[in-house]
C-alpha cells in the first residue's frame, strides 16, 4: 500500500495519509497509542505535519488525540460492530425502498462504480468505491440526515472492510456478486428485491467480520 498517491503532496498530506492508512489496517479488535515522535521517525515526517495530521483525524472520528502526546487507537467491540451494522441496515434498507420505484441514472452510477470496485488492487481503493456504493443509493433516496449520519460511520466502516478484503481475497468477488444483486434490483425498479439483496449482503459482511483476526 502506498503511502500518498498526490504527486506534490505536502507534509501535512503525507502524514494524514500515512497515519490514516495505519489505523485503517489495525485488526478491529487491537488499539493502538502512537506518540508524534513515533509517527515522525517512522514515516520519515517531522512533527508539526504530524500534529495537524493527528488534528485533522480526530475531527475526522479515527483517532483520540492526547495533547502533546500522540494519538490513541480505540479497539473496535463486537458490540460496536454489531451497532454499526444494524445501523446501516435501518438506513439502507429503506434507501433502496425509495430508489428502486423510480431509479433514474442509479443503476448506471452503481454500474460504474462496480467496474472500478472490480479492477482495484489496493484494498483501501476497494473500500472506498465499496462506501461510494451504498451512499450513492442513500444520497439519492433524498434525506440529507440520513446521509450525513451514514457518512459519521465511515471511518469504523474502512477499518472493518479494509481488514475483510486483505484477509480473505474471495470476499472481495462475492462482495462484487452482491453489489450486483442490489443494482440489478433497483434497475429492475424492484424494492422487495433490493431490501433482499441489501438484508443478504450486510448478513455476509457481518459474518466475514466475526471471523478470527478480522
Amino acid at each position: 500500500m502506498t503511502t500518498s498517491k498526490t504527486t506534490g503532496a505536502t507534509a501535512p498530506e503525507l502524514a494524514y495519509e500515512w497515519l490514516k492508512n495505519t489505523i485503517i489496517t489495525l485488526p478491529r479488535d487491537e488499539e493502538m497509542f502512537l506518540s508524534e515522535a513515533q509517527v515522525a521517525a517512522s514515516s520519515g515526517i517531522s512533527r508539526t505535519p504530524v500534529r495537524e495530521a493527528l488534528l485533522r483525524l480526530e475531527a475526522e472520528g479515527f483517532i483520540r488525540r492526547v495533547p502533546h502526546k500522540g494519538a490513541f487507537i480505540p479497539a473496535l467491540s463486537d458490540s460496536d460492530v454489531e451497532a454499526i451494522m444494524q445501523a446501516r441496515r435501518v438506513v439502507e434498507e429503506w434507501s433502496v425502498t425509495e430508489v428502486a420505484p423510480q431509479p433514474g441514472l442509479v443503476p448506471d452510477r452503481l454500474r460504474i462504480l462496480l467496474d472500478l470496485q472490480e479492477n482495484d488492487t489496493d484494498p483501501v481503493d476497494f473500500i472506498a468505491h465499496d462506501l461510494e456504493f451504498h451512499t450513492a443509493i442513500i444520497r439519492a433516496a433524498g434525506n440529507p440526515l440520513m446521509n450525513t449520519f451514514y457518512s459519521s460511520l465511515r471511518d469504523r466502516q474502512m477499518r472493518m472492510g479494509i481488514r475483510i478484503v486483505m484477509a480473505d481475497e474471495t470476499r472481495k468477488k462475492q462482495v462484487l456478486v452482491e453489489h450486483r444483486a442490489i443494482a440489478d434490483a433497483i434497475a429492475a425498479g424492484d424494492p422487495h428485491a433490493a431490501v433482499q439483496a441489501v438484508r443478504e449482503h450486510l448478513d455476509t459482511t457481518l459474518q466475514s467480520m466475526k471471523q478470527p483476526n478480522i
